[in-house]
């Protein structure tokens, strides 16, 4: 059983960490709000920048970006969105089982923060390359040279496809790890009530394409991490908030114990004086 000395120190040592944690849950809810005003918009921003894209690609002829039946995809490149800081729930953990249900023997890993190159590397998972600069202030213009890059490499022919996995925000409460095909990418299907819709595009579908894939692929990439990131903060608040609260209960249960071994300690050196002075009597 504990003595009161080592109470003391447990005692402490809650303190010590609770403060910490109370300080990170307080960091984790200042960057939420901040990254959350940016989240609304570029969500809605990504998906009908998305949704152009596939209606310019499917009235296009020919285009090394569309997807088809006689396409042969040896080699995919995931583009894994984690963090570089743990002690956030199941944020990477969720990310990473997503990935290793899905990637292939010859398929390759763009890593976006050290806790997933981390995880390649334990699990042997080829890096093609990574990107560790993670910031709440990230931009749009920061992304680029991510998108050029990846870009280059699909046009290059390193690799036949892209997908983005990353933590979807769902609210304050939940995320879900999702994944986005950025390349190559299906005709739409999509009909109007009154039959198939039709496009007229001034210059050709083609033209337009080659102009927009890297806006397309810019704003995939830029709206994946702002996504994640507020899921990353939002996962560390709630894991934070969790571990101040059972932090309070530990400490509780541990002054109960320390109080009433002191009290027990009292009451014998107590019960110790009037023996003595009985026997003297």
């Amino acid at each position: 059983m504990a003595n009161l000395s080592n109470l003391k120190s447990d005692i402490q040592d809650v303190k010590e960490i609770l403060k910490i944690t109370g300080a990170m849950e307080l960091v984790a809810t200042a960057k939420l709000k901040k990254i959350g005003k940016k989240t609304v918009n570029i969500s809605k921003y990504v998906e009908k920048v998305y949704e152009v894209f596939i209606e310019i690609i499917s009235n296009a002829d020919r285009s090394p970006y569309l997807g088809s039946a006689e396409r042969h995809i040896d080699k995919t490149l995931w583009v894994i969105v984690g963090s570089n800081l743990g002690m956030c729930g199941s944020y990477n953990s969720g990310t990473h089982k997503k990935l290793s249900q899905n990637i292939k023997e010859n398929d390759l890993i763009y890593a976006i923060g050290s806790k997933v190159v981390s995880y390649c590397n334990s699990n042997k998972y080829k890096i093609w390359d990574s990107y560790l600069n993670l910031d709440v202030d990230f931009t749009s213009d920061m992304s680029k040279p991510i998108a050029n890059k990846l870009l280059e490499g699909y046009l290059n022919n390193d690799f036949q496809s892209i997908k983005i996995i990353y933590q979807h925000f769902i609210n304050n409460m939940t995320t879900e790890p999702k994944i986005t095909n950025v390349f190559p990418i299906a005709k739409s299907k999509k009909e109007s009530q009154g039959g198939n819709m039709i496009y007229e595009f001034e210059p050709s579908a083609d033209e337009i394409l080659n102009s927009t894939v890297s806006l397309y692929l810019n704003t995939l990439i830029y709206g994946a991490f702002i996504e994640g990131q507020l899921s990353e903060f939002s996962s560390r608040r709630n894991a934070m908030e969790s571990a101040n609260k059972n932090g309070d209960e530990i400490n509780e249960k541990l002054s109960l114990e320390y109080n009433r071994k002191r009290q027990e300690k009292i009451t014998q050196e107590i019960t110790e004086i009037v023996a003595g002075t009985n026997a003297q009597g």
